[in-house]
């Protein structure tokens, strides 16, 4: 009888924590040299001629997701490792996960995809940026470094094991390679998780 009223709390727990996350949302924190993108509530800045938009994947509920996109504006190749991303939360650095894990958990049906306002909140930033072509442009060695082509831009997802936690993050995007000048950029954005 101890065994079924364990397996009922640990259920209720399960689902309780399910639907905490569920009413989370993020809040972007911009600095000065940041553009908050309304409608998706990401962020975007520009360093090096290298622009990024960080963007919070609002409809994941299993893990924290952000769609990550890499605008090259120098006159070089650009490269940055995936793994090499972390998110802080609490003090605590956490990695993303590798992408087959993230979509085992998020399910067969789950599409790797910004969200549908995200061409909106970029072309009211910038309008050329749209028109870049995202194709053919990424080449990734044996190391998973991802490069990217100049005057292209590119997209990638991190997701991160959720803790459940309400305090502020900090994502950052390190060491964004440029393959002429050797100079590494590195980005980090903010934001405030409310609930909705």
């Amino acid at each position: 009888m101890n065994k079924l009223w364990a397996i009922l709390l640990l259920s209720i727990f399960l689902m309780g924590c399910g639907g905490f996350r569920s009413t989370r949302t993020f809040i972007p924190l911009p600095n000065e040299d940041m553009t908050v993108l309304t409608a998706t509530k990401g962020l975007v800045t520009t360093k090096n001629n290298i622009s990024v938009a960080a963007v919070p994947l609002q409809d994941v509920k299993e893990l924290d997701g952000f769609g990550i996109v890499i605008i090259n504006d120098t006159q070089s190749w650009i490269s940055v490792k995936q793994e090499e991303c972390m998110m802080i939360q609490d003090g605590k650095v956490a990695y993303p996960l590798e992408t087959d894990k993230a979509l085992a958990r998020l399910g067969t049906g789950y599409k790797l995809k910004m969200p549908n306002e995200f061409n909106a909140d970029i072309f009211e930033w910038r309008k050329d940026i749209n028109n870049r072509s995202s194709k053919s442009t990424k080449v990734v060695d044996e190391d998973k470094k991802i490069s990217i082509l100049t005057g292209s831009k590119d997209t990638i997802y991190l997701f991160f094991s959720t803790q459940g936690n309400m305090a502020p993050i900090q994502l950052i995007i390190p060491n964004i390679y440029n393959g002429t000048t050797k100079e590494r950029t590195n980005f980090s954005f903010k934001f405030e998780i409310q609930k909705k």
